[in-house]
Formats: C-alpha cells, sequence, structure tokens
C-alpha cells in the first residue's frame, strides 16, 4: 500500500568504528526522508555511487520507498570527504571501508529514531555504494549476533566478488548490458545464497536519468532505462516484503 506524503529533511550523524585501527570517527551528512505519521516504520539506508548525490538517490529511490511504508536514509560519502563525485585518483579501496563505516553510522543513527523500527533496518548500494556492501559489509560481521545490524542487504549494478558465505541476506540487481554483469552472472553459479536478478537490454546506472549517456569511471557506458528502473523497484520490494514482511 502507498502512503500519501513523506517530509524530507538533512541530518548528520557521526560514522562508527569498525577495527582497532579504527581510531576516529566523522560527521557524515545525509538526506533523511519519512512516510506520514509515528511509525515505527522499517527504513532503508542508500549508499551513492561515484556520481554523488544524484536525483535517483535523493529523490527517486526515497519517494518509491517512502511510498512504500520506509523511511530511507541517503548517505553521503563523498560530501563528507569534501568530494562531489570520484574521480580515479580519489576511488580506491580504501573508501570502501569508509562507505561501510558510514553504513553503520547511519543505521545506529536510524534505529535511534523513535519514528524506526530498530529490527528491520535495510541497506541498499549503487555502484560504488553496492561494491563497498560487496566487498566489506556483507562477507564481514561486524556486530555480533544478537546486535543491532542489517537484516537485509541490495546491490544495485555492483561489481560482484565470489563470496562464500554473509551474515546478511543480499540481493543482486544488474544490467545484461554491464560489463559488471559478467562477474555477477558468476555469482549466481557459486553463491546460491545470493539472489541475482540480471535486468535484459540495461546498462549500468539505469536508474539515474542524471548518468545517461555517460561512462563511469572505469569506461563502463550508462544509460536510464525507465522499464528496468521500475523492474528493479519490483525486485526490490518483493525483497523487503520477504524479509519484512507487509
Amino acid at each position: 500500500m502507498f502512503l500519501a506524503a513523506c517530509q524530507t529533511s538533512g541530518v548528520s550523524f557521526p560514522n562508527t568504528t569498525l577495527y582497532a585501527r579504527d581510531k576516529n570517527t566523522e560527521t557524515i551528512p545525509g538526506l533523511l526522508a519519512k512516510p506520514e505519521g509515528e511509525g515505527p516504520f522499517p527504513a532503508v539506508v542508500l549508499l551513492q555511487t561515484c556520481g554523488g548525490m544524484k536525483a535517483h538517490v535523493k529523490r527517486d529511490w526515497p519517494n518509491y520507498l517512502t511510498g512504500l511504508g520506509y523511511v530511507a536514509l541517503t548517505v553521503d560519502s563523498l560530501g563528507a570527504r569534501g568530494y562531489t563525485r570520484c574521480t580515479r585518483r580519489n576511488f580506491m579501496a580504501k573508501n570502501y571501508h569508509e562507505i561501510t563505516k558510514d553504513a553503520y553510522g547511519a543505521l545506529d543513527y536510524l534505529a535511534a529514531q523513535p519514528f524506526v523500527d530498530r529490527e528491520k533496518i535495510a541497506v541498499m548500494g549503487f555502484s560504488m555504494g553496492a561494491t563497498a556492501m560487496y566487498n566489506e559489509l556483507v562477507p564481514k560481521r561486524f556486530r555480533e549476533k544478537g546486535e543491532l545490524d542489517f537484516k537485509a542487504a541490495v546491490a544495485v549494478y555492483s561489481y560482484c566478488y565470489t563470496v562464500r558465505e554473509g551474515s546478511i541476506p543480499l540481493m543482486v540487481i544488474v544490467a545484461e548490458e554491464d560489463e559488471l554483469a559478467a562477474s555477477c552472472l558468476r555469482d549466481a553459479k557459486w553463491n546460491p545464497w545470493i539472489k541475482v536478478h540480471i535486468i535484459p537490454g540495461a546498462y549500468h546506472g539505469f536508474d539515474s536519468p542524471d548518468a545517461s549517456g555517460g561512462t563511469d569511471i572505469y569506461g563502463n557506458f550508462m544509460q536510464y532505462d525507465a522499464k528496468a528502473t521500475a523492474k528493479a523497484k519490483e525486485f526490490t520490494k518483493a525483497f523487503l516484503q520477504e524479509h519484512f514482511g507487509g
């Protein structure tokens, strides 16, 4: 059932330490969207692409998710570090760890809000954010069993690694014409616990009109596709309902 409207506001929160080497926390900006009402609502943390705070993560996915009755918190990991988008110079593997720290900070922030159901918080990443999930957030257990943690994860046009097991249920949505699709097809074979959906005819960045016609930092062609976006939303809705009910 779609709710009538949502309320959107800028927020900030500290990210969190995950390893002993993580000496300091940072203040991370984000954009919070919530359905009208007191809740408590389930929630989704959104992790951006290398393109930064584009419309698909600032408006389109938050509007869709709040319409389904979810709180949505879009995390601005790049903006927190003085960037508007990635370049080859600043896009390094260590950023995946920083994004993971930011994601857990967002989880802790949401869990403290009276309008959020702390037992029903998912994470959803796009390209860079999705790859960070694959690289670190999903395969590694940062919280002990019984402690606050994400209950589901959605990776959209991610590079897929071979993950033998994970602490969080994972669904991957990838475009058929994306050069990264091959790695996800391999994952579908070797990791039956991961749900992998390949959208026929779609390209990298299919849900982002801002990216359409360009390429990502690795040269992958990007093309907006409304039908592919609608399909990805259907997959996401069903996956979240599977794990959260409703």
